[in-house]
């Protein structure tokens, strides 16, 4: 799972001057989903594709930050069970490398053990009050101990690395190996290679920052080619299901390129741009090649992995089993989906309209990425009134769902003003 990764970053998503070589055949030679799904920033999102509950559910609606928390509260509870607790529980290894931003370690060393890993290695965003590097001399929280690494490793590439050690070691039995990968979020910095690859379609005009960006993007894409090769070498590629995707939409810092049509990144944001993510899963000879244009969000991604490992979910989750879209069979499908952020601000989408709290109506043609991004606002138009009435209903009663435990508090990062709302970018 990239960061700050919205589809159209990639080539196989229509960007035309980013490189993206081993996702697009993956994308090429697996199942591409059009409409995936996440929240519009990490924290919600980490915690939804975990436990496959509601972010109103879990109380998980912003992004958290230890400065905004001087008590650290903050942590994933313990009894949200994870798809971690769920493989490891029927004899998975487990491991988890790069990017929690779930909680703090120095105040919950037990993370992420206590969530069903039994391996980690990750960025340490605070320690001691200060925040150290995501990428060059990274510190990290590895295995239980902290780790201060020099300017000589690159984050991304220790975690990888991590991994694949993981994999080797248990490439004889069943495991579950995950991802949240530190790139591309910024700071925008130049990776230690690939950079000849990944300018290698910039048109002169292009700015500095999607110069960086770019490099990132080639780089991250890199990885995820390291980490096929390895499975071809060990001889586990056909027995492994590998499922690409990100987090949110990307930094709005940024303009992606698809052809002629220039498209802001939309992080934060709840509309098409913020929210749409690359989805792409891969197994030889049991998921067939060809496009998705089925709906499917983060929150699907544990009772869907669940069923694919014959596993019998015991509790319950907001997410739906959706493994028959990735066969490409017939089977009950996601008519809409529901989204949250920031405790009042909320949307419900059909794969034509989207209305959110505020009465906002949009439609939402998918005929091109202009058309998709380029959503136009229906306004007393009555030929659409009993599509809208029964979205007013899915929406009042997704709103009415409230944070099930109170028994933990979640302090969010907006407390120094901060704030989607406060940023004004609510469409």
């Amino acid at each position: 799972m990239a960061d700050d990764l919205g589809a159209e970053n990639l080539a196989c998503y229509g960007n035309t001057i980013y490189q993206t070589p081993h996702l697009d055949r993956l994308a090429a030679e697996g199942a591409r989903f059009e409409n995936a799904f996440s929240t519009p920033v990490c924290t919600p999102t980490r915690a939804m594709i975990l436990t496959g509950l509601y972010p109103n559910r879990t109380g998980f609606l912003e992004r958290l930050d230890s400065p905004n928390d001087p008590e650290k509260k903050n942590r994933l509870p313990v009894h949200l069970k994870t798809f971690g607790q769920v493989f490891q529980e029927v004899g998975y290894k487990t491991a988890i490398a790069g990017k929690w931003h779930l909680g703090d370690f120095q105040t919950y060393p037990d993370q992420p053990t206590s969530h069903g890993f039994d391996e980690h290695c990750l960025w340490v965003q605070y320690w001691d009050g200060k925040r150290p590097s995501r990428y060059y001399a990274p510190h990290v929280w590895e295995n239980g101990e902290y780790a201060d690494y020099g300017k000589n490793v690159f984050g991304p590439d220790h975690y990888a690395d991590f991994l694949l050690d993981f994999v080797v070691r248990n490439k004889e039995e069943p495991f579950l190996a995950y991802f949240p990968m530190n790139l591309i979020h910024g700071p925008l910095i130049n990776p230690p290679g690939l950079k000849k690859l990944a300018e290698s379609k910039y048109p002169e005009d292009l700015g500095k920052n999607e110069r960086k960006a770019g490099h990132m993007v080639t780089y991250m894409d890199g990885i995820v080619g390291r980490m096929l090769a390895k499975l071809e070498e060990l001889g586990v590629r056909e027995n492994t299901l590998v499922i690409f995707t990100g987090d949110n939409g990307t930094s709005p810092g940024l303009t992606s390129r698809l052809g002629n049509f220039h498209l802001r990144g939309g992080k934060m944001t709840m509309n098409e741009a913020g929210t749409r993510v690359p989805f792409i899963a891969y197994w030889p000879e049991h998921i067939p090649a060809g496009k998705r244009t089925q709906f499917f969000t983060l929150m699907d991604v544990l009772p869907t992995i669940a069923s694919i490992a014959g596993i019998n979910l015991n509790h319950k989750v907001d997410g739906m089993d959706l493994s028959h879209n990735f066969y490409g069979l017939p089977g009950k499908d996601r008519d809409f989906f529901n989204m949250a952020f920031e405790g009042d601000c909320y949307f419900v989408r059909t794969d034509r309209f989207r209305l959110h709290e505020d009465g906002r109506f949009y439609e939402i043609p998918v005929t091109s990425n202009l058309s998709r991004y380029s959503m136009d606002i229906i306004e007393d138009d009555h030929s659409h009134q009993n599509i809208r009435a029964f979205l007013q209903g899915k929406l009042d009663e997704y709103m009415s769902i409230k944070q099930s435990d109170t028994s933990y508090t979640i302090v969010p990062f907006g407390t120094n003003g901060d704030s989607f709302k406060n940023a004004q970018q609510r469409n």
